[in-house]
């Protein structure tokens, strides 16, 4: 699968650098839609909880987050989430409150259309991949996934360029790139694939969804 994965990805690199964008979202649609319906499918209090970012590529490694980083140039209030097309990671994991959230938010419902609550949404945005993990709001923002409207500023942006340069996927493992030591091994071809598929988003310059000035 890895490999099939970055063969792909590199064909498209080739073609035009800008649809990696698009395979990232490819990539994360599963895990999104198997967060989207953990509460749904499962029993009460058995919905899948919060996934975070912390130990997203490496979960049985060191965390992910010791190799963050904060560029003071990618500005939050520079960045927009488009809950109809980027890969949001959401965990509704309260039935009855799902309920309300798909029952009552969106066009034509009674609270109207989807709008962004600063006080409640918390997004912590990934770069170079574009990943948007929730931390605060999982129901309503589930409500505007899927009902395709709704357009988020992150909370937090983090630039991961430091993990891209330690650390490296070989298909099974997570490797240290300094002595090849090995940090983790690999649970999902996908996310290991969409690990490197960073590095080629990162070497072309791309930043997505970052709002660009006329």
């Amino acid at each position: 699968m890895f490999g099939h994965i970055l063969s792909f990805a590199k064909d498209v690199e080739r073609r035009n650098p800008q649809g990696l964008i698009e395979v990232v979202r490819l990539l994360l649609r599963p895990l999104q839609s198997e967060l989207l319906a953990s509460a749904v499918m499962n029993g009460i209090h058995e919905a899948r909880g919060e996934i975070g970012s912390v130990g997203f590529f490496m979960p049985g490694g060191p965390s992910d987050m010791q190799y963050c980083g904060k560029d003071p140039r990618l500005e939050p209030e520079n960045f927009r989430v488009h809950l109809n097309r980027d890969p949001v990671l959401p965990c509704p994991w309260h039935r009855g409150r799902y309920v309300d959230a798909l029952s009552l938010i969106g066009s034509g419902k009674s609270r109207g259309r989807w709008e962004e609550d600063r006080t409640n949404h918390v997004i912590v945005l990934w770069l170079p991949w574009g990943i948007p993990f929730v931390t605060g709001g999982n129901h309503s923002i589930a409500s505007g996934i899927l009902g395709g409207e709704g357009i988020l500023r992150p909370t937090e942006v983090y630039d991961m360029s430091r993990l891209l340069a330690e650390v490296h996927c070989d298909g099974k493992f997570f490797r240290s790139t300094s002595d090849n030591r090995v940090l983790d091994e690999v649970r999902d071809g996908r996310i290991a694939a969409l690990f490197e598929i960073g590095r080629m988003i990162r070497s072309n310059g791309l930043i997505p969804m970052q709002e660009r000035g006329d």
